[in-house]
């Protein structure tokens, strides 16, 4: 037997199979692409985030830009020179994790300011992780702070909101539960940066008297809102507010006394200066008011007993009622600033203001808002005769009406400069009610806001419509859209390159 040496056959020679060297390379690269892609996306992710930090990057698909806040608005805060400060006193995940569209709004809203100013800073901050985090305002508000309180600050003043605020309500009979109809965060919040940014902030006080009209509390919060500074003043118990800008009578219950006229006549002439401005509500509901008639009708201006209707149904807001009918704003220079003119100011239950005079001396009235020309005025003694069932001819008292007038004195100071002191009468008090003025349907907010702007000089006023949502919206934003897109068009797309050419490379060299 030879002795030869027998080769021990190879694990590959065993098994039969090469290492192959080409399926090695080709997978390196295929990992390789991966984690190229992978680490583009990373990427590009990260980029949006920051960017999205610091610019806004959101885009509002809701057919009335809810999500967004208004041009006037973002103009205003970008010329802000004080840093503001907006602090919300809630978890921020409550916000971004909440089911109602009108909280998503307020969250979408408030985030807004930030990223369109280099000046307001928002926070949110847990009070039940953080419960002293308020101490810090103890010396510039003695009022309480509480959760879900909002509170804006600049410098050393401070106002502090609700989140309610942020938000029209009413209460539901079918639920009875109050439920959330439109939001105004945006008038709210940029009535507070001005408030917080205005050293002088004009003085409003309404006269707390027995009144038999909308609550005194409404009218207060509706110039709050409006960036007023607003103080209740009872005028029997404590002193008349000569020093404010601007006095609210409200639909007053019983007339006045000669005493408290005189401190009227007094305050608008103020000294021979004038300069001051008032605002009376009317209501059909009032008292004989022989002393307050008097004072109006010095500026030209009075006030029947009787109430609006309109016998036009196309006039009427509910078929209901011929006394909730359609006014139409004049054109002048207080309509200037109202953003949609042609929408109609509802008047409820209003009693027809009489002009006596288009001017007479220093004394010049204008109308503001007139009914169309199939308006009548129930009056008293036809009010009479229907609730002894007679049908009163109401033919008789059919044209068109005044419901809101504005009367202006004058006079000329040591440098021949006019000054002027403005009345504006309304004839029902219902036509602020926070219902009307909350809807964008009617004009009664953005018109009442802007001609109290113009009469007291605030031209720098911004007036904000509500914002009704409906239950379907949709609101997207950049960087959602900016995934979708690298998924879609980049790697999706890539994967299937890539995919294809290395099947058609290990066939080609199979």
């Amino acid at each position: 037997m030879s002795k030869e040496t027998k080769k021990i056959p190879s694990a590959e020679k065993k098994s039969g199979k090469k290492f192959n060297v080409r399926k090695l390379k080709y997978g390196s690269a295929a990992t390789a692409v991966t984690l190229i892609v992978i680490a583009v996306v990373v990427v590009v992710n990260v980029l949006i985030s920051a960017i999205g930090e610091r610019t806004d990057l959101t885009i509002d698909l809701t057919s009335e830009s809810a999500f967004e806040i208004s041009q006037e608005t973002k103009d205003y805060i970008a010329s802000l020179n004080e840093d503001v400060e907006i602090v919300a006193m809630q978890d921020e995940t409550i916000f971004q994790t909440t089911t109602s569209t009108y909280y998503k709004q307020a969250y979408e809203v408030l985030k807004k300011y930030e990223l369109n100013s280099s000046k307001i800073n928002v926070e949110f901050v847990d009070m039940t992780a953080n419960p002293t985090y308020a101490n810090k305002y103890q010396e510039m508000y003695k009022g309480t702070i509480s959760e879900n309180s909002i509170v804006i600050t600049c410098g050393n003043r401070i106002k502090v909101i609700s989140l309610n605020d942020l938000f029209n309500t009413e209460f539901s009979y079918q639920t009875f539960s109050t439920q959330i109809i439109s939001s105004k965060a945006e008038q709210v919040l940029t009535s507070a940066i001005m408030y917080v940014t205005d050293p002088e902030p004009k003085q409003a006080a309404v006269l707390n008297v027995e009144t038999a009209g909308i609550a005194h509390e409404t009218v207060q919060a509706l110039l709050e809102d409006d960036g007023f500074d607003v103080t209740l003043v009872n005028p029997l118990t404590e002193e008349f507010p000569m020093d404010a800008d601007m006095i609210v009578i409200n639909a007053p219950l019983n007339d006045f006394s000669e005493e408290l006229i005189d401190k009227l006549y007094d305050y608008m002439e103020n000294g021979g200066n004038y300069g001051k401005n008032m605002i009376y509500l009317a209501s059909f509901s009032q008292k004989a008011t022989e002393n307050i008639d008097a004072f109006l009708a010095e500026w030209g201006i009075s006030i029947s007993s009787g109430v609006v209707g309109d016998t036009n149904q196309n006039n009427l807001i509910s078929t209901n009622t011929f006394y909730a009918i359609r006014n139409y704003i004049q054109a002048n220079d207080y309509s200037a600033n109202v953003a949609q003119p042609e929408l109609p100011v509802v008047s409820y239950n209003a009693r027809p203001i009489e002009i006596l005079f288009e001017t007479s001396g220093n004394v010049s009235v204008t109308p503001l808002l007139t009914t169309d020309e199939t308006a009548f005025e129930l009056t008293a003694e036809m009010q009479e005769m229907a609730e002894n069932g007679e049908e009163p001819d109401i033919t008789t008292t059919m044209g068109s009406y005044n419901t809101m007038v504005l009367s202006n004195k004058y006079t000329f100071d040591s440098d021949n400069v006019q000054r002027f002191s403005n009345l504006l009468v309304m004839g029902s008090s219902d036509m602020i009610d926070s219902y009307l003025t909350s809807t964008t349907y009617y004009n009664n907010g953005d018109y009442f806001v802007s001609a109290v702007n113009k009469m007291n000089g605030k031209e720098d006023g911004i007036t904000i419509v509500a914002k009704e949502l409906g239950a379907a919206t949709f609101d997207t934003d950049v960087g959602k859209m900016m995934t979708s897109l690298v998924w879609f068009m980049i790697i999706i797309p890539l994967a299937i390159v890539i995919t294809g050419i290395t099947v058609w490379f290990r066939r080609r060299h199979r």
